[in-house]
């Protein structure tokens, strides 16, 4: 990642680190998810909201950059990979 732009940073956030966090749910019990609810993503959106700062301060102004969309971005990965999870949850419980 050195070298790159906050810009293309935020970008590998949406379009990789997502994605991944999902593929892994299926594999991961509940105390993964706990952490990964408690403690990496909240400190990922910590992140990811200062390189938004530092788009916005090298003059960025893609929607990337944008406050707004990052913390709904993190707001609906939340509630999606809590879904999965209670989804998961009752497949496990109530087998076909």
């Amino acid at each position: 990642m050195n070298g790159s732009s906050p810009e293309d940073r935020l970008l590998t956030i949406e379009n990789e680190v997502f994605p991944s966090l999902f593929g892994g749910l299926l594999s991961k019990d509940d105390r993964w998810l706990d952490h990964l609810l408690n403690n990496l993503l909240p400190d990922l959106e910590k992140k990811a909201l200062a390189l938004a700062e530092e788009c916005r301060e090298s003059g960025e102004s893609d929607d990337s950059c944008s406050e707004e969309k990052i913390k709904e971005l993190f707001r609906d990965t939340r509630d999606k990979l809590g879904k999965e999870h209670l989804t998961r949850e009752r497949r496990a419980r109530f087998p076909r």
